[in-house]
C-alpha cells in the first residue's frame, strides 16, 4: 500500500488519517489552535477498539463444506476430536442466514462432561473478521462454513503459563490436573498423590502467582494460556445470550470465577449469601460444572471465544509465546510484574529498559549482541505497560510513575537475588534515574541510548510522532485520549507508515525502518498497546509533560550516554546539553551514522559502551 493511499482504510479515524496524510498541517494546527483538535480526537477515541493476542495452539477451529464435513482443521480441533460435535443443521443455518450461530455443547473429556461454546459462521464472514489459526487460510476459498470453539484445556499452553510464574514440575502437574478435573481432591486422585500433598503444593502456587483462592489460580492460568485479552471487555452478555443466565447470575458467575467467595460476591452485588448460593447452584447446573474452579476454567474459555468473536480487524492475530519469554512476579497486593529472561544463566546480568512507546520485548539484535558479550539479558514491563499490572492507586499526574517503576525493579532484583545489575536504557531514562535516586547501590554500569528530554525543553518536531509530541505538550490532559485513539487504531501497516514518515531526514533511521527484522522487532514491542494496556504510557507521558528538569546527579562515572548524530525527534545538540547538566560526570558519545534506532542499528556500540 502506498503511503499516500488511504482510500482502502475506511475505518481509519479522521484524526489519524489527517496525521498520516499531512502531519505538518496537524502540527501547525496543534500549535496555533490546540482546542480545535480536542473534539475530533475525543470522538475518534470513543470508537477505538482494543484487540487480543492469541496463542494459536489454544484455538480450535475448522473449515467445513456445505454439508458440514470438515475440509481442514486446526491442530487442536483435530486432536480433541472436535468433528464428533459438529451439527450439520447448525452449519446450514449459519450459511443460509449469513449470521453466526452460537450454541453451548456438552463434550466429553478425560475429566467428564463439560460445556463449551461452538460458533458456526459462513466462511465469507468469518475469514475477514475472526482471528483464525493460519493453517486454515489455505481452505478459505473452498470452504463454506467455519466452526470455532475452545475445547479441553491444553497441556502445553498451561505449562507455559505455569512456567511464567516459576512453578515447579510438581506444582505444574497439580495445576494442570486441577484445571482438567475441577477440584483438588479429584486432581490428587488422578496424580496418585495425597490430598495433603496437593494442598501444600497449591499453597505455594498461591504465593507465587499472587492469587488468593483456587478458582483465581485456574482462571488466571487458563486465561494466560490463551494469550492476552483486553481487560475492559464485559463478558456478561455472552453468559446471558448463550447459556440463558440472568444478568444477576452472570454477575455472580464472573465474581466467583475471578476468585471471590460467596460472601464477597454477595457484598459486592448487595445480595444475601443465600440468594448467591441458590443462583450459583443454577449456574453450575446450566454450565455443567461442579466447582468454582471448573467455573473459572469455563469462563476463561468463554472470554477467549468472546474476544475472537468480537474481532473486526485481523491485524494482531497470533503471537508465539515461545519467541517472547514471559515471567510474572506478584507484588505484595497480588498484582503482577511482567519480565523476560533471555539468558544465558551464567552471564553478567544486564537489564534492557524499554521506552515509553514500547514494552519489554527487546530488540533481537541488541539481545544477541549482549549475549555474545557475556551478559545475561533481562527486561521488564514498567507498571501499566505490556503485561505488568498498573500499580494500585497510581493515577496520571498524581504520583511519580518512575518511582513506582523503580520499586518494581527492586522487587525483581530481590526475587532474583541480584545485588546489582547493569542497565541498557533505550529510552526510559527517567526510570533509571528514579532507581539511582532510590537505590544507587543496585546499579552497576549504565548506558542511556538517546535519552529523551521533556517535550517542552525541545522544539524539534517532525512527522506523525512529532505531531503527537506537540499535541501532548499543548494539551497534556488529552494524553489518555490520544493513547486510546492510537492503541485502538494500531495495525502493523499504520505503525510502519507513521515510523517511515517520522524518520524521514535521518538516513540510518530510514534504512532501519525498511529493515524487515527491525520492523518486526519494533512491532512486537509496540503492539501491546493495541490490547488496551495504555495506563503506563499515559502516566509517564503526563509526568514528562508536566515535570521539571531533574536535579543534577554527579558522581555517576560508570554511566555512558550514547546519542545518535541523526534524530528526527530531538536535536542531538540539545539532548547532549540537557543531559550533561543532569549527569555531569558521565561519559557522552555522539555516534555518527546512527539515529533514533541506535540501539537496534548499532548494538555493538551499545555493548562497547557497557564494557567501557
Amino acid at each position: 500500500m502506498a503511503e499516500n493511499d488511504l482510500a482502502d482504510e475506511p475505518r481509519l479515524p479522521i484524526f489519524l488519517r489527517a496525521v498520516l496524510e499531512d502531519a505538518d498541517a496537524v502540527l501547525a494546527a496543534a500549535r496555533a489552535a490546540p482546542d480545535s483538535l480536542a473534539d475530533l480526537i475525543e470522538t475518534d477515541a470513543a470508537q477505538a477498539e482494543f484487540l487480543p493476542l492469541f496463542d494459536p495452539q489454544s484455538i480450535a477451529a475448522a473449515v467445513l463444506d456445505a454439508r458440514g464435513v470438515v475440509k481442514v482443521a486446526s491442530r487442536l480441533f483435530a486432536e480433541e476430536g472436535g468433528e464428533r460435535y459438529i451439527d450439520p443443521g447448525l452449519a446450514q443455518r449459519a450459511l443460509r442466514s449469513g449470521k453466526p450461530v452460537v450454541v453451548p455443547v456438552a463434550v466429553e473429556s478425560d475429566a467428564g462432561s463439560e460445556s463449551v461454546i461452538f460458533v458456526y459462521a459462513s466462511a465469507a464472514m468469518a475469514f475477514p473478521l475472526w482471528r483464525l489459526p493460519p493453517e486454515l487460510a489455505a481452505e478459505a476459498p473452498a470452504g463454506k462454513v467455519v466452526v470455532l470453539t475452545t475445547l479441553a484445556a491444553r497441556a502445553e499452553p498451561i505449562e507455559r503459563a505455569c512456567a511464567a510464574f516459576g512453578l515447579t514440575g510438581l506444582q505444574t502437574r497439580i495445576v494442570l490436573a486441577v484445571v482438567r478435573a475441577g477440584s483438588i481432591k479429584a486432581a490428587a486422585g488422578r496424580l496418585g498423590i495425597s490430598h495433603v500433598t496437593a494442598r501444600e503444593a497449591l499453597s505455594d502456587v498461591y504465593r507465587r502467582t499472587g492469587a488468593r483462592r483456587l478458582p483465581e489460580v485456574v482462571g488466571l492460568l487458563s486465561g494466560l494460556a490463551f494469550g492476552l485479552m483486553p481487560s475492559q471487555s464485559d463478558h456478561a452478555p455472552l453468559l446471558v445470550d448463550v447459556w440463558g443466565l440472568t444478568r444477576k447470575q452472570a454477575a455472580i458467575t464472573l465474581l466467583v470465577a475471578s476468585g471471590a467467595s460467596r460472601e464477597e460476591a454477595a457484598r459486592a452485588l448487595g445480595l444475601s449469601v443465600a440468594v448467591v448460593r441458590k443462583d450459583l447452584e443454577q449456574v453450575f447446573a446450566t454450565l455443567r460444572v461442579g466447582s468454582a474452579s471448573e467455573l473459572a476454567r469455563t469462563v476463561s474459555t468463554m472470554r477467549a471465544l468472546a474476544a475472537l468473536l468480537g474481532a473486526t480487524r485481523g491485524q494482531l492475530g497470533f503471537a508465539d509465546p515461545r519467541a517472547e519469554p514471559l515471567r510474572l512476579l506478584p507484588r505484595a497486593d497480588g498484582t503482577r510484574i511482567a519480565w523476560s529472561e533471555y539468558g544465558p544463566a551464567g552471564g553478567r546480568p544486564v537489564l534492557i529498559v524499554h521506552s515509553s512507546m514500547t514494552s519489554r520485548q527487546a530488540p533481537s539484535g541488541l539481545v544477541a549482541a549482549l549475549q555474545g558479550g557475556g551478559f545475561r539479558v533481562l527486561s521488564v514491563d514498567r507498571p501499566g505497560f505490556g503485561m505488568s499490572d498498573p500499580v494500585a492507586g497510581l493515577r496520571a499526574g498524581e504520583h511519580d510513575p518512575f518511582d513506582a517503576a523503580a520499586g518494581d525493579l527492586i522487587a525483581l532484583l530481590d526475587a532474583l537475588r541480584l545485588p546489582t545489575i547493569d542497565i541498557v536504557a533505550r529510552g526510559g531514562a527517567q526510570a533509571v534515574l528514579a532507581l539511582a535516586r532510590r537505590a544507587p547501590e543496585r546499579i552497576g554500569r549504565a548506558v542511556l541510548v538517546n535519552p529523551d528530554p521533556p517535550s517542552g525543553a525541545d522544539g524539534h518536531r517532525h512527522g506523525p510522532l512529532g505531531a503527537f509530541k506537540e499535541a501532548y505538550l499543548r494539551r497534556p490532559e488529552l494524553i489518555g485520549t490520544f493513547a486510546r485513539l492510537l492503541g485502538g487504531s494500531l495495525t502493523r501497516e499504520r505503525l510502519q507508515r507513521m515510523v517511515r514518515q517520522s524518520m524521514r531526514g535521518s538516513p540510518p533511521d530510514e534504512a532501519a525502518a525498511a529493515d524487515p527484522r527491525i520492523a518486526e522487532d519494533y512491532w512486537r514491542s509496540v503492539r501491546m498497546f493495541a490490547t488496551g494496556r495504555i495506563e503506563g504510557y499515559v502516566n509517564e507521558q503526563v509526568a514528562i509533560a508536566r515535570g521539571g528538569k531533574p536535579a543534577p546527579m554527579p558522581g555517576l562515572t560508570d554511566w555512558s550516554v550514547l546519542i545518535g548524530a541523526y534524530d528526527t525527534m530531538h536535536d542531538p545538540d540539545h539532548v547532549e546539553r540537557y543531559w550533561r547538566d543532569v549527569l555531569p560526570d558521565s561519559r557522552f558519545t555522539r555516534v555518527p551514522g546512527a539515529g533514533r534506532f541506535l540501539a537496534m542499528t548499532h548494538a555493538n556500540r551499545v555493548l562497547d559502551a557497557l564494557r567501557a
